[in-house]
């Protein structure tokens, strides 16, 4: 018998163990409570196939918003028709049903049930008191589905909810429609949950925990209009360093340990520092969280480098949204000593020095999500990003000099934008093919962001949950705003970005099939100064400058 068993359902990451769950499993036992964490993402992905299931768990993959993921479990939470299943990719994908892609999405859908009998009775045989179930991004349904399963295979079992999308008003709500949930918790779970695990196992009440909803305390958040979340942790050393055994354990158990290479999640900070001071537009990431606070450089030191030893064939992936500055102190510059061999990801501020950059190349960080967003100034100005054009183009020229792959997105769409913001982009695109490009995509209105919290003030209008929330729970309108965290939304000046965004799409793509042909460099003989240029937009190939223009140079 185990007290408590953990599960992340798809479609959560796949070669990624979860961070969240990690920490929680270390906290039940710093309370002397026993567990079991289940990664049933692992005999999902082996039954559709990792590159299928990949292309839906990515985060900023067009089937993201689309919630393909949440679809193909849909069908298990509430009964649907063919014909219901049938108008998904009719109204959301806009795809024609023989595509085969489509094709594998039914397929998927049509093993949901035997693989969430497969999931039950997996849990049944640990006997758990308590299932608590993480759902983030796209894991909603499954989640849900699995949750129904298990209640009434074993009314005694209690089961719990938690991750980002039981924040705030989608927990409330969550608890409010589906009654085989107990409770869901809002926020920060470090310290509340081995607390509210440790109440249900002595029979206590708990519904007066500040961030767990109940049956019995939603009413009055919702009357209230106030959904409070648990405390968050101010002291993240006091944090147990994470134990990846389980689903280290569990991934060399499938078939993907041959081909694939699982990448292990750190954590050094949480919030963000730039948001305090001011909140992008178009984020939503950290909810009510916004307070930056990270470890202390001699923590986050030893955690990395204890991981980097443990799993010398994995990339390390930091969780942090921004990376802290006070880091290019003392942390990076040790970590550059220690010299280990995996490679680092961060998410970093764009307008990083060349001098930080280099501190970041010889710490082993390989690759930054830097959040360029744009390259002109007046839609970064939108976006209050608090940078310039110029510094995100530095920023790509020095990556490239460093051996940091940059992983940028350029959005569009921004409410209050200039049409002409994009004919001045398209006249510098073909200077930087040489340069990593980038992704293109539309903004996104998500739950948390500005632009959902104030969307009139921001030119926003007509603001409901996408589309393809109304094709995965059957409920009033009022309760799916509830649930939802994207949205669709138009624009109160009707404008329509495709309009003037997609003759700068062709040249972004033109960039996209171009970049490996590109390059612009120098080599230094001493004399002379060699500048080649093979860029399509160069004039010519070969430049020898000599003399004082060399040395200037």
């Amino acid at each position: 018998m185990t007290d408590v068993v953990l599960a992340s359902m798809p479609f959560g990451p796949l070669f990624t163990p979860s961070l969240g769950l990690t920490l929680l499993q270390a906290g039940l036992n710093r309370s002397g409570i026993s567990s079991r964490l289940h990664y049933f993402t692992l005999p999902f992905a082996e039954i559709t196939g990792a590159s299928f299931y990949s292309s839906i768990a990515s985060e900023g993959d067009p089937f993201t918003t689309a919630l393909a993921g949440e679809w193909i479990f849909s069908g298990a939470l509430a009964l649907q028709t063919p014909g219901e299943a049938r108008a998904y990719v009719d109204e959301v994908l806009e795809c024609d049903r023989r595509d085969p892609f489509v094709q594998r999405l039914f397929r998927a859908r049509d093993r949901v049930e035997g693989f969430l009998d497969r999931c039950l009775q997996t849990i049944l045989r640990d006997r758990p008191k308590i299932v608590g179930l993480t759902s983030v991004f796209q894991q909603h349904a499954a989640s849900l589905s699995l949750a129904r399963r298990i209640k009434l295979a074993d009314p005694g079992v209690t089961i719990v909810v938690g991750g980002a999308n039981c924040e705030g008003a989608m927990g409330a709500e969550t608890v409010r429609q589906f009654s085989f949930v107990d409770a869901a918790v809002s926020g920060e779970a470090d310290v509340v949950f081995p607390e509210l695990v440790g109440r249900i196992l002595r029979g206590e009440p708990f519904s007066d925990l500040i961030g767990v909803r109940t049956a019995t305390s939603v009413a009055a958040e919702f009357a209230l209009g106030r959904f409070a979340n648990a405390a968050p942790i101010s002291n993240l050393d006091a944090l147990p360093c994470p134990d990846y055994t389980a689903y280290v354990e569990q991934f060399r158990a499938t078939r993907f340990h041959r081909d694939w290479e699982m990448a292990i999640l750190f954590e050094t900070s949480r919030g963000c520092w730039w948001g305090e001071k001011a909140h992008c537009t178009f984020c939503g990431l950290n909810g009510t969280s916004m307070a930056y606070r990270s470890k202390s450089p001699a923590r986050a030191l030893g955690e990395v480098t204890s991981l980097a030893r443990r799993h010398p064939h994995a990339d390390l992936e930091a969780v942090d949204n921004i990376l802290d500055m006070k880091y290019f102190d003392e942390f990076l510059p040790a970590l550059a000593k220690e010299k280990i061999r995996v490679g680092i990801f961060y998410e970093t501020k764009s307008s990083l020095t060349k001098a930080q950059l280099r501190m970041l190349s010889a710490a082993g960080v390989r690759e930054i999500q830097p959040g360029i967003e744009s390259l002109d100034d007046s839609i970064l100005k939108l976006m209050r990003k608090g940078v310039t054009a110029l510094q995100n183009i530095q920023l790509l020229k020095w990556c490239a000099e460093f051996g940091i792959t940059p992983q940028w997105n350029l959005l569009s769409g921004f409410p209050g934008e200039r049409p002409e913001a994009y004919t001045a982009m398209m006249r510098l695109v073909p200077l930087l093919t040489h340069l990593p490009p980038p992704h293109l995509s539309p903004i996104r209105l998500d739950r948390f962001s500005p632009y959902y919290t104030a969307s009139a003030a921001f030119g926003l209008k007509d603001v409901r949950p996408a589309a393809a929330y109304r094709h995965i729970y059957r409920v009033p309108e009022d309760v799916l705003a509830n649930l939802a965290y994207y949205f669709d939304f138009g624009y109160a000046d009707n404008r329509v970005p495709d309009t003037y965004v997609d003759p700068f799409s062709d040249k972004v793509d033109t960039w996209k099939r171009t970049a490996w042909r590109s390059a612009l460099f120098f080599a230094d003989t001493g004399e002379h100064l060699v500048v080649c240029d093979f860029r399509s937009a160069a004039r010519r190939r070969l430049t020898v400058l000599s003399g004082l223009i060399a040395r200037s140079t």
